[in-house]
């Protein structure tokens, strides 16, 4: 089996192909999991979701890591971790932005934002 990295082109335009992902963040020395629908718009990435586990612990602790992958089959597949900062949007113009970056893909899926 060869594996290539990909480039920063190529894990770009796999960011904007998919709508679903595994989110991780950690508070202590527990790390935490979660699958999440998510879009991209070319420079960040944006969720909506409701105040929970996953909430709080970034709260605590912003830095998390995205995962996104796709597998044809057991040889070839693709995968893309993506390591950042979480970030409440508060309802501002920027918080209309990410929920126009939603609703362009996932109109039925809005929920209220988390305060």
């Amino acid at each position: 089996m060869l594996i290539q990295e990909m480039t920063g082109d190529e894990c770009r335009i796999a960011l904007g192909q998919t709508d679903f992902a595994r989110l991780a963040c950690v508070r202590g020395d527990q790390p935490y999991i979660v699958p999440i629908y998510f879009s991209y718009d070319g420079k960040h990435l944006y969720g909506v979701t409701t105040l929970g586990q996953k909430i709080e612990w970034m709260r605590t602790n912003p830095l998390v890591c995205l995962e996104i992958d796709e597998r044809t089959n057991h040889y070839q597949w693709m995968s893309v971790v993506v390591f950042g900062r979480y970030e409440e949007l508060p309802d501002t113009a920027e918080y209309g932005h990410a929920l126009v970056v939603r609703s362009e893909e996932h109109t039925s899926e809005l929920q209220s934002p988390c305060n």
